[in-house]
């Protein structure tokens, strides 16, 4: 037993590697800039483009994203193993892009430097003339300037406007190395050298790295309110392991006999009006029962509403920190009735008629006939010979119920204004916090993955034939 619970482990580790990785690529694919969404404020006080870099330069530490992002970096040859470290993001892009064009970093590095250094100059300047506006005005469109014929064009508009400045013997030798740079960059051209692939080794320093040994240390990284995530979701996961869990134990423990009983007594008058109040309680769709139970409860249907507040309340004490969950759970658990009755009877006919089908399949096996011919009484035929074999459709059903633990129903959350997961989930969503997202999409895939060896040791523990097949 233990050597097939290891073996299935050894398989699902590699899945939860490559999970992990589509996670992660996921996060750096999306759009957006985290540090800049993070950190608005503090990069809009910065007044140099220098000083601006250091303060983006900080914030990405702060995020853990000064460093490579992989193990390895698989570029075109002429980009440095460094390049991951240049500041900010709009800069490492338009110095990509030069360099795609010139095939010569070490030429397009000199004149990004030549740059910073003429506009620091350009811009302490205390000179408040049209001509001094009209500079730092074509600077601006020359540090955002990626195309060759553009730059030339500009640092052109820049030597002519400094002939109208008294500050010109400042600008000049800044000008003459601008010049220079860009000059060198127009003239020493290796295009050839793009399609030559070059392969950097980063080592164990890369944000992948400590993004997944984070994961496994418990510092799930930081919201975009710049709280631990683990902390930011530890009471929707909990919330939601509740609702989900009471309503899936409960489904289960319905859903069974009842599957049983119906297969027990196949084509009766049971049978038939239990497999149609089954299909059409799984038709109905989540939001059209739960709000048909909100209208029924809450209403003056009965004389009087049976429940007053169906609604918990998101801003509660509990979240605020002031009080225990199980406290909070005692308090609010009348308004926990309507969402657990609510995925209690969506899950109830899939899992009844599940069982069903599997009692079904089961009782036409030829030791079941055995059984009869002994003159065994049909209650133990069913539930001691067939109902341990009939359970694998349910065992796999459980398997994939069990990431509904943790990301629980968006739509009953939201109908119930219920402090559970999935709200935080669409929340995290439209506030593009990745951080969040990507925490809940790796605690979600972990479940699955657990839910799967759970069902595969059930598997082993209901017929030993599953563990012994695997044996070598």
């Amino acid at each position: 037993m233990l050597r097939y619970f290891l073996r299935r482990l050894l398989i699902a580790l590699p899945t939860l590697l490559i999970v992990s990785l589509a996670v992660f690529g996921i996060s750096k694919c999306a759009p957006g800039d985290p540090v800049e969404t993070l950190f608005t404020e503090e990069l809009r006080t910065a007044t140099e483009p220098g000083q601006e870099a250091e303060q983006y330069k900080r914030a990405a530490r702060q995020l853990g994203l000064d460093k490579p992002v992989f193990y390895f970096t698989l570029a075109p040859a002429p980009f440095p193993d460094t390049f991951w470290g240049v500041y900010p993001s709009e800069r490492r892009e338009r110095l990509s892009k030069l360099v795609f064009q010139t095939g010569n970093w070490p030429d397009v590095s000199l004149y990004d430097s030549s740059l910073s250094a003429f506009s620091k100059t350009a811009l302490s300047l205390s000179d408040t003339s049209n001509a001094r506006r009209h500079l730092a005005l074509e600077l601006s469109v020359l540090m955002t300037a990626s195309r060759l014929e553009d730059i030339d064009a500009s640092i052109r508009k820049i030597s002519s406007l400094l002939d109208s400045l008294p500050t010109r013997e400042k600008l000049a030798p800044g000008l003459t190395a601008l010049q220079s740079g860009a000059q060198r960059m127009q003239q020493n051209k290796y295009p050839l050298k793009i399609y030559k692939p070059a392969l950097h080794w980063n080592g164990t320093d890369n944000q992948y790295h400590a993004w997944i040994t984070g994961y496994m240390t418990g510092n799930w990284g930081l919201t975009r309110r710049m709280k631990p995530v683990w902390e930011e979701i530890k009471p929707a996961l909990l919330a939601t392991a509740t609702l989900s869990g009471i309503a899936l134990l409960l489904a289960f423990l319905i859903a069974v006999p009842l599957g049983v009983e119906m297969a027990r007594f196949r084509n009766s008058r049971f049978d038939r009006w239990s497999k149609q109040l089954l299909f059409f309680l799984h038709s109905m769709p989540v939001f059209w029962m739960g709000g048909l139970l909100v209208i029924l409860f809450t209403g003056n249907i009965f004389g009087k509403p049976l429940v007053e507040n169906p609604y918990l309340d998101i801003t509660d004490q509990w979240l605020a920190g002031t009080e225990s969950f199980l406290a909070w759970f005692v308090r609010k658990l009348p308004r926990f009735i309507l969402p657990i009755a609510v995925l209690t009877l969506h899950a109830l006919a899939l899992i009844a008629m599940q069982m069903r089908g599997g009692m079904l399949e089961t009782i036409r096996q030829d030791y079941i006939r055995t059984a009869r011919a002994k003159g065994l009484n049909e209650d133990d035929i069913y539930w001691k010979h067939a109902f341990r074999n009939a359970l694998f459709p349910i065992i796999t059903l459980l398997g994939a119920l069990l990431p509904a633990l943790l990301t629980g129903s968006l739509v009953v959350e939201t109908l119930f204004n219920f402090p559970g997961l999935g709200l935080k989930t669409q929340t995290a969503f439209l506030n593009h916090d990745l951080g969040t997202l990507s925490a809940i999409l790796m605690a979600v895939a972990i479940l699955t993955i657990a839910g799967n060896l759970v069902a595969d040791l059930m598997y082993a523990l209901a017929d030993p034939r599953v563990r012994f097949s695997n044996s070598p």
